[in-house]
């Protein structure tokens, strides 16, 4: 009678009710470890999209600028540009080109990771887009697109009038 007393008053865990708490345990770590890895693989993706978008407004702005001050077309294409601008009382010729995956001005490398790029020439602001350059041309658009996070395509488009033609 001693021993069944002893052995009613004893506390603790039996073996079953560890493995058990165990097996729980290690379930809840898996799920959160789930949900970790989901929200990290989110936060990179926006983190890369937002660098692509920062990159690609860099890129947009010089052009624009550069556009905005020219006095001169020498060549231009769907891809590429030669100019002149003018500047603090300087003129001074520039070359714009797509190659690859690169956007180059003046030989220096102004934004990367493009998929698309293309120049389009207008008459006026209703008129049809040409690919090539005619000196009665006023308006400049610009298509860039790059790729972003999970090789999705980011488009930004703008129009220059430039102001010394």
């Amino acid at each position: 009678m001693t021993t069944s007393r002893c052995l009613k008053n004893q506390k603790g865990f039996s073996l079953i009710e560890v493995i058990v708490s165990i097996l729980l345990v290690g379930m809840i770590a898996v799920f959160a470890g789930m949900g970790i890895t989901a929200l990290m693989d989110a936060f990179m993706l926006t983190k890369t999209n937002a660098e692509t978008t920062q990159k690609a407004q860099v890129a947009m702005t010089r052009m624009v600028k550069e556009f905005t001050v020219m006095s001169a077309v020498t060549a231009a294409t769907a891809t590429s540009i030669t100019f002149t601008s003018y500047k603090l009382g300087v003129t001074s010729p520039h070359t714009l080109s797509w190659t690859g995956s690169v956007i180059t001005y003046d030989g220096d490398v102004l934004v990367d990771n493009v998929n698309a790029f293309e120049l389009g020439y207008y008459n006026s602001h209703a008129a049809p887009k040409f690919s090539t350059w005619l000196p009665a041309r006023k308006q400049i658009g610009i298509t860039l697109k790059l790729v972003g996070a999970n090789n999705n395509i980011i488009e930004f488009t703008d129009r220059v009038v430039p102001r010394n033609l």
